[in-house]
C-alpha cells in the first residue's frame, strides 16, 4: 500500500506521540512521592480556632509529570512552582491545561482540586464565604475523597447560615477523616445555633481531645456546660419566633409577659428595618445571681446578648416600662446580629439598641471630651470599667443619633446588609453614606461641640 506525503507525515506524527506517551512516567494514586522531586508542596497544617476562621491543612499537589521540554511537563512544572508561591489562581489555569492533555490521570485531577481548595481557603480568610462555596464544590467534583474539601465547604455554608448544607458536608468529611478537630469545632457551633447544648458539648469535647491546646475552645465549652447545667432544669415557652427558658411555675406569668414583649418587638422593630429574622431566637430569664454565674459579665451589665438573649428578671415585674426597654434593647441586638451576620461595630450596635429602647428617638446631649475614637469602639465593651463603659455608651448613642438624623434609617439597613456581605466597615460606610468614615467622625464631633 502506498501513502501520500501528507499521509506519511500524519502517521509519523501519531507514532511520535504514542512513543512520547509511553515514555512518560505515570503516577498512580497510591504511588509513594518522589523523594528527589523539588516541585512539590508539603502540607503545612494550620490550627483552627473556635470561630472556625482559618483553614485546615492545605494539602499538596503532586510532583512533576513528564520530562522538561514536553508540553505536559512544562505546564505541570510551572503550575507547581506557582502553587508553591501561593499563586493559586494562575496555578489552577496551568493545572487545568495539564489535565486537558491527560484527563485520565488521577494526580492531575487532584492538582486541579487542590488549587480550587486553596482559592476557597483564601476566600474564607477574607470572609468572602459566597466566593468560597464554588471553589470547594469544584474541588469535590474533581476529587471526592479529600475530607478537607468538605470541611472547607461546611465552613462557607455555616458562615452563610446554610446550616443544613454545612451539616451534610461535615457528615461526609467526618466519614472520610474522623480525627480532625476542625470538624467537631464547627459541628459544635451548628448544634449551639440550634440550641442543642448537650450535642454541642459532646462535639467540642471530641474537638478538645484532638486539639487540647485550644484555650478558646475550652473557655467556650465551659460556658456551655454552665448554661446546660442550669437550662436543663428550666421550663420553656415557645412561639414561632422565640424560645424562652425560665425557672419554675411561679415564673410563668413573667415569662408570658416577656415573650409577649419579644413578639411585639419583633413586629415593631421589624417594620422599621423591613427585616424579620427567620431563625428562632433563644431568650433566658434568670435571677440576678444566675445571670452573673452563667454570663460572668461585669457588674454594670443589666442584660446581655451573645447569640442568646439573657435577661436577669427575678421577682415580680414592678416596672413594666423598664422591662419593655430592656427587652427591646436586647431584641435589637439579636436582629442586628442576624441582619449583619455579626459584623456590626459595637458603637453602632449599641446605638441602635438604645434607639429602639427609647422608642425610636435618641438624646443628642453634648459630650464631655476627650472622646474615645470610634474605631476603638468597634469591639466589645465588656472589658471596660463602669465609667469607661458609660462614656462608650454615651458616644454610641450620640454618633448613632447623628447618623440617623443626617442620613435616615433606610441607609442604616443598607450599611448592615453591606457588612453581611463581608465588606470592611470603612468601605461599606463610604459606599452607603458617600462620606469617608473618618470625615463622618470629625463632622459628628464638631456638631456635638466636642471636635
Amino acid at each position: 500500500m502506498r501513502f501520500s506525503t501528507k499521509e506519511r507525515w500524519l502517521l509519523l506524527g501519531i507514532g511520535f506521540l504514542l512513543f512520547f506517551y509511553l515514555l512518560l512516567p505515570t503516577k498512580k494514586e497510591n504511588d509513594p512521592p518522589d523523594e528527589n522531586a523539588t516541585d512539590s508542596v508539603s502540607p503545612s497544617p494550620l490550627s483552627i480556632d473556635i470561630e472556625v476562621s482559618r483553614p485546615s491543612p492545605p494539602g499538596s499537589v503532586s510532583p512533576l509529570l513528564g520530562s522538561s521540554g514536553s508540553p505536559l511537563g512544562d505546564v505541570q512544572r510551572k503550575g507547581v512552582a506557582l502553587f508553591n508561591k501561593g499563586s493559586y489562581r494562575e496555578a489552577l489555569d496551568l493545572f487545568q491545561q495539564a489535565f486537558a492533555l491527560r484527563p485520565e490521570e488521577i494526580t492531575l485531577r487532584k492538582n486541579v482540586a487542590q488549587a480550587h481548595a486553596q482559592l476557597g481557603w483564601e476566600a474564607i480568610r477574607q470572609n468572602a464565604f459566597a466566593d468560597a462555596e464554588p471553589h470547594f464544590a469544584a474541588s469535590i467534583e474533581q476529587f471526592d475523597k479529600e475530607a478537607a474539601f468538605y470541611f472547607g465547604a461546611a465552613i462557607a455554608f455555616h458562615r452563610r447560615q446554610k446550616e443544613r448544607d454545612a451539616f451534610r458536608m461535615l457528615e461526609i468529611g467526618i466519614s472520610l477523616d474522623p480525627e480532625q478537630a476542625i470538624a467537631y469545632k464547627l459541628l459544635g457551633e451548628i448544634y449551639e445555633s440550634r440550641n442543642e447544648f448537650k450535642k454541642a458539648i459532646e462535639a467540642w469535647e471530641k474537638a478538645s481531645r484532638l486539639d487540647p491546646r485550644d484555650a478558646a475552645l475550652s473557655a467556650r465549652m465551659e460556658k456551655m456546660r454552665r448554661e446546660h447545667r442550669l437550662f436543663s432544669q428550666f421550663q420553656q415557652a415557645q412561639t414561632l419566633h422565640f424560645n424562652l427558658l425560665f425557672e419554675g411555675r411561679e415564673e410563668k406569668d413573667r415569662a408570658r409577659r416577656v415573650i409577649q414583649l419579644l413578639e411585639q418587638a419583633y413586629q415593631e422593630i421589624g417594620r422599621t428595618f423591613s427585616y424579620y429574622p427567620d431563625r428562632t431566637i433563644l431568650a433566658v430569664l434568670y435571677t440576678d445571681q444566675q445571670f452573673r454565674d452563667v454570663t460572668q459579665s461585669p457588674a454594670w451589665t443589666k442584660a446581655l446578648f451573645d447569640g442568646k438573649i439573657h435577661l436577669p428578671i427575678g421577682g415580680p415585674i414592678e416596672n413594666e416600662a423598664l422591662l419593655k426597654k430592656v427587652v427591646y434593647h436586647e431584641y435589637t441586638h439579636a436582629l442586628v446580629h442576624q441582619l449583619s451576620r455579626g459584623k456590626t461595630p459595637t458603637w453602632l450596635n449599641e446605638g441602635l439598641a438604645l434607639y429602639f429602647e427609647e422608642g425610636g428617638t435618641l438624646d443628642r446631649d453634648r459630650l464631655t471630651p476627650p472622646l474615645l475614637p470610634l474605631d476603638r469602639l468597634h469591639g466589645t465593651f465588656m472589658a471596660y470599667d463602669e465609667p469607661t463603659a458609660r462614656r462608650a455608651y454615651a458616644q454610641s448613642r450620640s454618633a448613632t443619633a447623628y447618623l440617623i438624623d443626617r442620613y435616615g434609617f433606610f441607609r442604616i439597613k443598607l450599611l448592615l446588609e453591606g457588612l453581611a456581605d463581608n465588606t470592611p466597615f470603612p468601605k461599606a460606610f463610604e459606599q452607603v453614606f458617600l462620606i469617608p468614615y473618618a470625615d463622618f467622625e470629625l463632622e459628628w464631633q464638631k456638631r456635638m461641640g466636642s471636635g
